[in-house]
């Protein structure tokens, strides 16, 4: 290949071309008006489009060595459409705004695009459209699209964080910790054993909740969150946006068999409340609505007492210290003049 074909290959409108290409089934070629276009064109799912946004980006979501680029794709769509989940909305197409490091090289942006496609798959979304950039990292912004259905009164039927009451009962799915649990072996320099799967796939491939979204939805779960920053900083959220408080049982949380093995219960339960990067639900309804829900743990209450805060009670009911969660400007904050 010539420098001018080698340049040719790798212009704007080609590498559009090559990652429509990659994309495959992924690529949402049915709809009204296909990506490649000046914009993307289809009928929305439901009565109310609900869309989110999410970045991450290299050095702040993901150290290089530690993910493989399509580890960084798969997570980049994933946690994009988890917001759509903690909704209760149906994912439909997601956009994609790539900015490429000076580092990336052709073949890992195949890699890149091969991890977002299976994530698509995964997840029944498709990629309707977006951009790509070169820029002095990588990054990735994703938006999810999808749709909701609308009451009687042209109301959007979702899950909010402003919708907990007094009495409700909390809940949490899956495995909360996991992922944190596997970011630390990772860091150690851990493989994938029997003992570790689940901590490492949970970090590297985490899943959006959608189904149990939905059934939440359905039965008339109010009020959720998905967890990204840690359990307690998350729920927070929630106790502020609804003016309420929360407490948490501390015996009560599940512990990832791998962290407990790994690095014992009273560590487990530090990654559990404040580990974040699980994309588990937490779900706050009545008692009976969350009991009829399935592979979900009851683990606290909405009180009316100490409105926006979480407190975590020990066996004894003496409050348990709560590490931080993440928060990804708070080790980088925005200059003041």
């Amino acid at each position: 290949m010539t420098t001018q074909e080698s340049d040719a290959s790798q212009s704007e409108f080609a590498l559009i071309d090559r990652i429509i290409a990659r994309l495959g089934d992924a690529a949402a070629s049915d709809i009204l008006v296909a990506p490649g276009d000046d914009a993307a064109a289809w009928v929305p799912v439901g009565g109310a489009v609900v869309a989110s946004t999410d970045t991450i980006a290299e050095g702040t979501h993901w150290r290089p060595g530690l993910l493989t680029m399509a580890d960084v794709g798969w997570r980049a769509i994933a946690t994009s459409v988890s917001d759509l989940a903690a909704m209760g909305a149906t994912p439909q197409v997601v956009l994609v705004a790539a900015s490429l490091g000076p580092a990336v090289t052709l073949e890992e942006l195949d890699e890149l695009i091969d991890g977002m496609a299976e994530a698509c798959i995964a997840h029944e979304v498709k990629v309707a459209g977006g951009d790509v950039v070169r820029g002095r990292s990588t990054s990735l912004t994703i938006t999810s699209l999808g749709g909701a259905r609308l009451d009687r009164a042209g109301r959007a039927m979702v899950m909010r964080r402003d919708a907990a009451q007094v009495g409700d009962s909390v809940a949490i799915s899956g495995s909360p910790g996991a992922a944190a649990t596997g970011l630390r072996l990772a860091e150690r320099g851990v493989e994938i054993s029997p003992a570790t799967t689940e901590a490492l796939t949970a970090w590297r491939r985490p899943r959006a909740r959608t189904e149990l979204g939905l059934a939440a939805e359905n039965l008339g779960v109010p009020c959720a969150i998905d967890v990204s920053d840690g359990l307690v900083q998350d729920l927070r959220h929630i106790a502020e946006r609804s003016g309420v408080g929360v407490e948490l049982d501390l015996d009560a949380l599940p512990l990832p068999t791998s962290a407990v093995a790994t690095f014992g219960s009273e560590e487990a339960r530090d990654l559990v409340l404040a580990g974040g990067d699980d994309y588990e639900l937490l779900l706050v309804a009545r008692n009976s609505v969350l009991e009829a829900l399935e592979g979900v743990t009851i683990i606290g209450r909405v009180v009316e007492t100490h409105p926006g805060e979480v407190v975590v009670r020990q066996v004894d009911g003496a409050p348990y210290p709560i590490p931080a969660g993440w928060d990804q400007l708070r080790s980088w904050p925005l200059p003041q003049h």
